[in-house]
């Protein structure tokens, strides 16, 4: 099974145990992938990693700097995409045992608060299209607002903005309340990669932005650029 020990929804908490992440399920449970799982593998990488600056072999210089702050081309050949990200926030990047890999972009002075972050997960290759998981709405219900319990979590309030379908993904905004934590603001691109495995099977991608809801008036347009910029 597949069992998650949380401390908080921000993804500082601790993995307790991940193996296969579709062990014996129904086709309904294999297609609710849990995003919090994802955060908090998102929070023990950020723990295990050394910090990295942006390398700049990997990115092109982009022209805009929303909100004072300078993106640079991201660009995945694998997973066919690419998007602009901050060039001077700290990068930390981590591969599990399980090939699923974590990227973050973390702004500096924010407490690790504020971060962008991209995670892969490898996935069976019956799983052909975002609508294997169900529809956005499904998806929303069933992973972007979880039940507190599966996470170990009590008190967990979760608000949906938005849940709609562009771009061949599923994009998320949402804020999250975790009893000791600042309420947080997440928008979230959930998306299926299509043979970048280089064999059999696909890769779950998921992109978020997260801020303290505090300050994200003025994070705002830079997740704007960010998000926008995907393709």
């Amino acid at each position: 099974c597949v069992a998650f020990k949380a401390q908080s929804a921000l993804g500082y908490s601790m993995l307790s145990h991940v193996k296969n992440p579709f062990p014996a399920f129904s086709d309904k449970e294999k297609a609710m992938i849990s995003r919090r799982s994802w955060l908090e593998t998102a929070a023990v990488t950020a723990g295990a990693s050394s910090l990295l600056s942006m390398d700049p072999s990997v990115a092109n210089a982009a022209d805009s700097k929303p909100g004072g702050i300078p993106l640079s081309r991201y660009e995945d050949p694998a997973c066919k995409f690419s998007l602009d990200l901050p060039s001077d926030w700290t990068k930390t990047e981590q591969t599990l045992p399980d090939r699923r890999k974590i990227i973050l972009y973390i702004k500096p002075d924010s407490n690790q608060k504020t971060l962008v972050f991209l995670a892969y997960t490898p996935v069976r290759d019956d799983f052909t299209s975002l609508s294997s998981f169900g529809s956005v709405d499904e998806v929303a219900e069933a992973t972007i607002l979880p039940k507190a319990e599966l996470a170990g979590i009590e008190g967990v309030e979760s608000r949906m903005i938005s849940a709609t379908s562009k771009k061949q993904s599923y994009l998320f905004d949402y804020v999250q309340k975790v009893p000791s934590q600042p309420e947080t603001h997440f928008r979230t691109i959930f998306t299926l990669a299509s043979g970048a495995t280089g064999g059999a099977g696909n890769v779950l991608v998921t992109i978020t932005a997260q801020a303290p809801e505090a300050e994200y008036s003025s994070i705002k347009p830079v997740f704007d650029q960010i998000l926008d910029s995907y393709k």
